[in-house]
């Protein structure tokens, strides 16, 4: 038998190598060793567990240690163990960070042996046969077969004192059962954000009736789906035009087919309506996979993926590496949401790895949005995707009517609150008519800053370059990048004056309406009043029930929610994304104000939208007021090309951080000496200072690489990173940061 040697990623230990490590398989293990295979390899004091990513046959230059023992024979399926190493490639990251983003850190790790059952109908005569002639087989298979898998003490536990070794080994032999190690710590998810019964109030027990526009898009997708090859759909539908009865009709499909679907949408705050609606159409079918899970349940839901007992994953952008063997659809609701950006390593796009997996596994991706990305919807018209318009509300009903509030005239005429007189008169009328209203205002906290209104000082943060934000609730300043906090001082620090707040958050914002309707039912969902577990479901529940009369939040009442008794949405200040340093900034507006105003009049009823800003005269603010979406596409693209930003060019940053600010200054600037002249088709901007220039304790400056395709992107970035590694130690101790997915400040 010739030699053979596996490429292991270690997973059990904290292990940055910029290559996985290679060991010998011994002959004992040969056939038992392959790609996505768990083992037990030994490093230099201890053993670890860890991945094989790739099988070789060619001698390695040094001398490699045994693979001890195979704990699974196959932990990743070929597809997830391929995407391994593609994450680790494209997004410059070490593979065992990209394997910590595939398999969660609990699996793998903490194992006891156990068996699984693999019995399903067509092995039935055989089981019959085995539990006849040996009748004390029946309760150990009957047993298995309810539990699906058992750990190997629990067995024990079960029949105690009795050796059921050989019977365990008899349905093994016979290809009934198969001896695993599995996570020990594994537990059933009892909680409603796993929806083990998700309420039935909040399902929708009707399967609506089709529009034209709906079974046009639903017969390619299915066309796509019975094919096999795979493919990409772009669903540009207007808020409110059944995009999710879209999804629901397309994982149907996928599942006649006998495939599996994953169905991403962008925020936690979102999973417990999908969880509701895919619970009352799938039932059982459906898991939940994401990352704020306890590590315990996020473990057995990945195994009950793993094994085939769910057919439909659902969850946020950490989903998308559900360890689906039979994989035919993947669906991105609102696909142009900044939340599927990962911002630590590996830095991907839950975008970019979806359609990586649609080429692996030849799945169908459906991409939606009432504000596609420029990228996407540029794809799309390019023909590089196929568009799917929904340009009509359901059920006949007219988008809302859209008022917009000059906030200047409100300040010229000497009234000075965060909500126009307009807005108020109009949540009065809203609630006399017994119908509920959503604000929004994307600051939480009181105020943003304070300041002394006798030598103008302003607290800020003693780590990051950020005034502090007044929490007035809970009497203190806080920053928001950080965490730091500190009690509210009653007076300035510096000169014993008054500190006066300065600017509007939803605590401000729920203290005037307070005042202003003393009677309302006001419920606040931002990240102070839903950071415990389960507190956004109690939020969410109460007001889906209509038992709330005004859910005043910041992002996660933005988007994707379904309130049927919303008649009225007041957007606070519409302002406060538009002129961030960011070329996406316009963008981000427009997609922002879109998808607020759509959660008004969502079942045919009469609704409005106040719009208020400073500038209502911007594009992103006058065409989002009227939902024109390929208008502000066209002004917007024109506007990239000109600059020759995404979607004509492609992005990549080289972030530094430390300590010392003239070490990182230094370090930029050799990076930059690095990368100049490399490649004519690169463009380097700076470097300069982040936005952010100091966070968390670390000074940090940026460069900016522009160029037409990726590759010269790569070349330009492995050579730099390459290079300067050879000059570290005559800077000092910096971090650098590559990220070749930019969606945002850094």
């Amino acid at each position: 038998m010739p030699e053979l040697w596996a490429e292991v990623v270690l997973n059990s230990v904290p292990h940055r190598s910029e290559h996985a490590l290679t060991y010998t398989v011994p002959l004992d293990l040969q056939g038992k060793v392959r790609e996505g295979s768990l083992v037990l390899v030994p490093l230099i004091k201890r053993e670890a567990t860890g991945v094989v990513v790739s099988l070789v046959t060619s001698k390695p230059p040094r001398e490699t240690k045994e693979i001890r023992a195979v704990l699974r024979e196959e932990l990743l399926p070929p597809a997830l163990t391929e995407l391994v190493k593609w994450l680790s490639e494209r997004y410059f990251c070490p593979p065992g960070l990209a394997l910590k983003a595939v398999i969660p850190a609990a699996v793998g790790q903490k194992l006891e042996p156990g068996w699984r059952w693999l019995a399903g109908g067509q092995e039935a005569p055989v089981l019959h046969i085995l539990c006849t002639l040996r009748p004390e087989l029946s309760p150990i298979a009957s047993y298995l077969a309810k539990k699906k898998w058992a750990t190997s003490r629990n067995i024990k536990k079960r029949w105690p004192g009795e050796n059921i070794a050989p019977l365990l080994d008899l349905l093994q032999e016979h290809g009934l059962a198969r001896e695993e190690y599995f996570y020990k710590d594994a537990v059933k998810p009892k909680n409603a954000e796993a929806i083990e019964s998700p309420p039935s109030s909040l399902a929708a027990p009707i399967i609506p009736k089709l529009t034209v526009e709906q079974k046009q898009a639903i017969h390619q997708i299915k066309a796509a789906l019975a094919a096999g090859q795979g493919g990409v759909f772009l669903l540009h539908g207007v808020t409110g035009s059944g995009k999710t009865e879209v999804y629901l009709r397309a994982v149907e499909a996928a599942l006649a087919t006998g495939k599996q679907a994953i169905v991403l949408v962008p925020e936690h705050a979102l999973i417990l309506q999908m969880a509701a609606v895919l619970k009352a159409r799938f039932n059982d079918k459906v898991m939940i996979m994401h990352s704020k899970l306890p590590a315990g349940e996020r473990a057995w839901a990945w195994e009950q993926a793993r094994s085939g007992a769910a057919s439909v994953a659902l969850g946020s952008r950490t989903a998308i590496f559900t360890p689906f063997t039979r994989l035919g659809l993947i669906i991105i609701d609102e696909e142009h949401e900044p939340a599927y950006k990962q911002e630590n390593q590996p830095r991907y796009h839950a975008r970019e790895v979806a359609l990586k997996r649609s080429k692996l596994e030849k799945a169908v991706v459906l991409l939606g949005s009432a504000t596609p990305t420029l990228e996407a919807y540029y794809a799309a018209r390019q023909g590089k995707s196929t568009l799917l318009t929904l340009s009509r509300r359901i059920e006949g009903a007219d988008l809302p009517k859209v008022t917009v509030i000059d906030l200047r005239s409100e300040y010229r005429s000497g009234y000075m609150g965060s909500l126009s007189r307009y807005l108020l008169d109009r949540l009065q009328a809203t609630l006399a008519a017994g119908k509920q209203a959503i604000l929004f205002l994307n600051r939480r906290g009181y105020a943003p800053h304070v300041v002394c209104r006798f030598c103008g000082h302003i607290p800020r943060c003693r780590h990051c370059a950020v005034a502090l934000t007044y929490h007035a609730q809970a009497g203190e300043l806080c920053c928001h990048y950080c965490g730091f906090r500190q009690p509210w001082p009653s007076r300035c620090p510096r000169c014993g004056g008054d500190l006066w707040p300065v600017g509007v958050g939803t605590e401000r914002v729920e203290e005037e309406v307070r005042l202003a309707l003393p009677g309302a039912d006001i419920l606040r969902a931002d990240a102070d009043t839903t950071s415990r577990r389960g507190s956004w479901e109690k939020i969410y529940q109460k007001f889906a029930a209509g038992k709330g009369d005004i859910l005043l939040g910041t992002q996660m009442v933005a988007k994707g929610l379904d309130f049927p008794g919303v008649s009225l949405v007041g957007i606070v200040n519409a302002d406060l994304t538009l002129y961030l340093p960011d070329f996406r900034a316009r963008e981000r507006t427009f997609e922002l104000l879109v998808q607020v105003a759509g959660r008004a009049g969502r079942r045919g009823q009469q609704a409005e939208v106040v719009i208020q800003s400073f500038n209502p005269g911007d594009p992103a603010i006058r065409l989002a007021a009227t939902q024109d979406y390929v208008e502000f596409y066209c002004q917007e693209v024109a506007e990239r090309r000109r600059l020759n930003y995404p979607p004509f060019s492609r992005l990549a940053r080289i972030g530094i951080m430390g300590r010392v600010e003239k070490e990182v200054i230094q370090a930029a600037l050799t990076l930059a000496e690095l990368i100049a002249g490399r490649e004519k088709e690169v463009t380097v901007l700076g470097p300069a200072p982040a936005p952010l220039v100091r966070l968390r304790g670390f000074y940090r400056w940026q460069l900016v690489l522009k160029a037409s395709s990726y590759p010269p992107l790569r070349r330009v970035l492995k050579l730099a990173l390459d290079n300067f590694r050879g000059r570290q130690k005559g800077i000092g101790k910096v971090i650098l940061e590559t990220d070749t997915v930019p969606m945002g400040l850094w």
